[in-house]
């Protein structure tokens, strides 16, 4: 393998899967950022590499404040002057992560790569020393913002989604085109994504890593009941995400649903956003009569988000403004591709 000897490279080490070693409970985070490197000795030996133990955690674990810290160690990486960060983490919330980073650094110069294994990477077939390899070429690349290099694929972080709990080839691109691919440790690079301007921040008079924890998520079934989101809004959160059928559909014989949503909204003024259960294409409200009643109760459109993207966006946004008309408005502007325009 040839890299370029100049840029300087940081690895923050957070655990999952990819640092595992079997236990009495199962595998356990317990191989260090230094260890995995280890692992690699073509790459440690011919990049200037730097070590961050953020945490050793599996990703189950991982708190909305864990991506606050990521996030803070990827900006002091930045004013450090470090060419590139790659971020080893467990797979399993990994495109929440790269959903939050997407939004927590604006004006990125620079490939903020997030990669892991199916497989510890101590076991002699693991998929995680040649995820590392590849994360180390787009690390070289003219790549700029946040990604997740996983099986040859370069994925954009707010278009990510895990399709496989164990095969190798673990995340998909949802709605969007794949970035790139890594083969014989060469890039090939199909497009570039769209950056998070900071002039298009809301109210950026909020600090940059803020964050509101209170989005619930509700996946309506033919037999969820109006109660159900009434307890949603009654708990303390001040946001909903809410995976409703094909296009967008809630029951409109179950009209006390949709009578709890416009209250949920109009009332406790908190914003409610519609995405799909499907894996592909998106929402949009004005197809059939249940989307067009529940679009009239105050139900805000999320097109084609994932529901990483969606979950993080909202969290992002009420940090910043609770006023619904803003929210509304930013849920359907594009700030880092993570939404489609034309839906």
């Amino acid at each position: 393998m040839s890299l370029n000897r100049n840029p300087k490279i940081l690895i923050l080490a957070t655990g999952g899967t990819i640092a595992s070693k079997s236990t009495d409970k199962g595998f356990v985070p317990q191989i260090s950022g230094i260890e995995l490197l280890q692992l690699i000795p073509e790459i440690a030996n011919q990049t200037r590499v730097d070590v961050n133990q953020l945490m050793n955690i599996d990703s189950s674990d991982m708190q909305v404040s864990d991506w606050q810290k990521i996030a803070r160690a990827c900006q002091d990486a930045i004013e450090q002057k470090y060419s590139a960060i790659i971020i080893t983490h467990g797979t399993d919330t990994m495109c929440y992560t790269a959903s939050a980073l997407s939004f927590l650094l604006p004006d990125l110069k620079i490939p903020i790569i997030l990669t892991g294994s199916q497989k510890p990477a101590v076991l002699s077939d693991s998929d995680g020393p040649q995820n590392m390899k590849d994360a180390f070429c787009v690390a070289n690349s003219k790549l700029k913002g946040v990604y997740i290099v996983f099986n040859h694929k370069i994925i954009l972080g707010s278009r990510a989604y895990k399709m496989y709990t164990q095969n190798f080839d673990a995340y998909i691109s949802r709605n969007y085109p794949y970035v790139g691919y890594v083969k014989d440790e060469k890039i090939e690079i199909l497009t570039y994504p769209k950056i998070l301007n900071s002039k298009n921040i809301p109210n950026q008079d909020v600090g940059q890593f803020e964050l509101c924890p209170e989005v619930a998520l509700l996946k309506v079934t033919p037999a969820t009941k109006p109660e159900f989101l009434s307890f949603i809004g009654k708990s303390g959160y001040q946001g909903i995400v809410i995976e409703g059928f094909g296009t967008g559909g809630i029951s409109n014989l179950n009209h006390g649903m949709l009578d709890e949503i416009e209250h949920i909204i109009s009332k406790c003024n908190i914003p409610i956003i519609m995405i799909s259960q499907c894996m592909y294409e998106g929402v949009n409200l004005a197809v059939y009569g249940v989307g067009d009643q529940a679009a009239k109760a105050g139900v805000i459109s999320g097109n084609d988000m994932t529901t990483e993207i969606a979950i993080v966006k909202l969290m992002w946004l009420l940090a910043r403004t609770k006023d619904m008309k803003q929210i509304k408005k930013a849920i359907a502007y594009n700030f880092c591709d993570e939404i489609t325009d034309y839906l």
